[in-house]
Formats: structure tokens, C-alpha cells, sequence
């Protein structure tokens, strides 16, 4: 299933930002991050496919959820980009990515992956206000 792949593309972005020097994400960061939620967003639409396929509208509604979820936080990433910010982490959000990390591997043992990945996407939106 995608979504293990979903995950691991999070924990990516997600210690990478953990490990940005002075705690500052910089355009180039802004720009893998980019491109590490385009392809989420691929996979999030595929998934979405193949739930729809399946007739599983559980599902089906879980990676609509998601797919927008991820266009939002693809939008705010490109607004900080388009305004060359660089954003500041605070502890509190060092502290909350590796709470995240810790969630990721919990969800990859429990198949609670796309609900996990939601939330993820919510908190990144967030950290790029």
C-alpha cells in the first residue's frame, strides 16, 4: 500500500526540517518540501482511485480529506516560497515534529497510516503560516 510510502515521505520532510541550521527553513527548503508534498499528493490521488475503484467510501472519504488537506498546505508552502520567507521553528514545534516521527512509526505498525498522514498535513500547514 502507498500510504507506507506516504509516511516515509514525511518523516523525510519532517526531520529534515528538524535539522535545519539555526532552526530557520530557507528557500531551499521550502523547495524540497515542495516537491516531497507533490509527491504525496500524487500517491494521496492514486489511493484515492483506487478506493473509489474498490467502492471502499470509507476510504474514498479519508483521501479526499487528505488530498485536500495537502493542496492547502501545497499552497501555503508556494505563498512562502513566492514571498522568499523563511520561517522560524520554535521549540515547541521542534518538539512537536518529533512527537510526529514517534507517531509515524507507531502508524506503520497499526495501519492507521492515511488518518496520521491528515493530521501531518494539518501541522505542516500550520508551521508555514
Amino acid at each position: 500500500m502507498t500510504t507506507n510510502n506516504i509516511l516515509d515521505t514525511f518523516a523525510e520532510i519532517i526531520s529534515q526540517l528538524k535539522e535545519v541550521p539555526g532552526n530557520q527553513i530557507d528557500l531551499e527548503q521550502l523547495n524540497k518540501t515542495e516537491e516531497k508534498l507533490q509527491d504525496i499528493l500524487f500517491q494521496l490521488n492514486f489511493e484515492l482511485v483506487n478506493a473509489q475503484r474498490q467502492k471502499n467510501w470509507e476510504n474514498v472519504n479519508k483521501f479526499k480529506l487528505a488530498v485536500s488537506e495537502c493542496k492547502l498546505t501545497l499552497d501555503r508552502i508556494r505563498a512562502a516560497i513566492i514571498n522568499v520567507s523563511i520561517i522560524g521553528i520554535d521549540q515547541k514545534n521542534l518538539a512537536q515534529m518529533q512527537k510526529i516521527l514517534e507517531e509515524i512509526e507507531t502508524a506503520r505498525k497499526t495501519q492507521v497510516n492515511i488518518d496520521l498522514a491528515i493530521r501531518l498535513l494539518g501541522f505542516l500547514r500550520r508551521l508555514f503560516l
